[in-house]
């Protein structure tokens, strides 16, 4: 039989010297202001615009907000009418195709003389 070669190491140590032995055990410090200071200044901030100086007037927004869209309803009449006659038609449709896609099936499954 031949020799069998050595088992190479799992995991490196630490003391070794290498790109990963250089390395830090623990993350560096985060730059900066701490994220949850962060959260409270944009909430506040974003609640309603102040004016820079106290003798200045309010601001007010660029633009009004819309009203919301009214709600469409069921259709009526011609329209109702209309919507289910193509309704019908793309089932029509789609039954010619998947009936012609059977009937080709079924052919191509006939013994050939």
């Amino acid at each position: 039989m031949a020799d069998k070669a050595p088992k190479a190491k799992a995991k490196a140590s630490a003391r070794e010297n290498g790109v990963l032995g250089t390395l830090p055990a623990a993350r560096p410090p985060r730059l900066g202001a701490p994220r949850r200071e962060a959260v409270k200044r944009t909430r506040g901030a974003a609640a309603k615009p102040r004016a820079v100086r106290s003798a200045a007037p309010e601001l007010r927004p660029h633009r009004t907000p819309a009203p919301p869209p009214r709600p469409l309803g069921a259709p009526k009449g011609a329209e109702l009418v209309t919507t289910a006659i193509r309704a019908t038609g793309e089932l029509a449709h789609m039954g010619v195709v998947v009936g012609g896609q059977a009937l080709k099936r079924t052919i191509r499954r006939l013994p050939r003389p």
